[in-house]
């Protein structure tokens, strides 16, 4: 297994490319667009691929995993901070080896941080935060496309919706990692020594709309080692969101459905599962 953190971030130039990881989903006359995306890019990652921009010209409405315009706020922003944390007097340490939480205050030190600093963060936490400092490092601070379509629809007055709350947002993340302690953070640490060719990969082949390796490297490795992860962060997920994708059909209006690119692909994804139902898949 080498692929968890970057599965996590997706759980999702110009290219001259015939296919994208866009597709139109469509039945009984109506269609909409389902996009998978990746969350955070860097500026060699841009611009989006041009079909990307074709689907939001002809959609009446665009449908984000949730509101992201809340995930700004700093209230939302200091409780998704007090959600990665122990607050019962549970210490890291205690959940997992000694040699492992070493291993977690050495990376600390490799970046120039004080130890200790992940004392009180649950994994999720320990994952965020290294995931923060990896980014920062490797200069990946672009918004993906879900944020950066968000944006556009703000300033252009175009209608957006969520398709789950932002508590139940914040709690999906929160809970990462919770009884497999062990395992989750040390293959966190294990993945940050390859993040850089990992994203370089994930985000090649999502500009080029390769399936088959997007799912291998973002959601097979998940399912076959975190199966407990796997269902709750991208099965159940893509279930609550489905019947909200079918009412989206069942009207004249264009709908853009933006979310992680692991959502939407591999056996479990919404495509498969909207094929299942008699929808007509069609890859832009």
């Amino acid at each position: 297994m080498k692929q968890l953190l970057v599965s996590l971030l997706i759980l999702f130039s110009t290219v001259s490319v015939a296919e994208t990881s866009l597709w139109k989903i469509s039945k009984g006359g109506n269609y909409l667009y389902l996009a998978g995306t990746v969350h955070l890019l860097s500026a060699k990652d841009l611009p989006f691929p041009t079909a990307f921009d074709r689907a939001y010209d002809d959609a009446d409405l665009l449908a984000f995993e949730t509101d992201i315009s809340q995930l700004d706020d700093p209230a939302i922003q200091f409780r998704l901070m007090s959600s990665l944390a122990y607050t019962d007097g549970t210490f890291l340490n205690q959940k997992i080896s000694s040699q492992l939480y070493q291993k977690l205050n050495d990376y600390l030190i490799s970046r120039g941080l004080m130890p200790n600093m992940f004392l009180s963060m649950k994994p999720s936490g320990v994952m965020m935060t290294m995931l923060s400092i990896e980014f920062k490092r490797l200069g990946i601070t672009q918004e993906g496309a879900d944020s950066f379509y968000f944006r556009r629809a703000q300033r252009e007055g175009k209608a957006v919706v969520s398709l789950e709350s932002v508590s139940d947002h914040l709690s999906f993340i929160a809970t990462m990692g919770e009884g497999n302690e062990e395992k989750f953070l040390q293959q966190t640490l294990d993945d940050v020594s390859q993040i850089e060719p990992m994203m370089d990969e994930i985000v090649r082949s999502w500009k080029k709309g390769d399936d088959q390796a997007l799912e291998k490297l973002v959601v097979e490795d998940m399912r076959i080692n975190y199966p407990r992860l796997y269902k709750s962060l991208l099965v159940d997920r893509n279930l609550n969101w489905l019947p909200i994708l079918r009412q989206m059909s069942e009207t004249q209006e264009v709908e853009m459905v933006l979310v992680g690119a692991a959502h939407v692909i591999g056996r479990d994804g919404l495509l498969n599962m909207l094929q299942q139902q008699g929808f007509t898949i069609q890859k832009m």
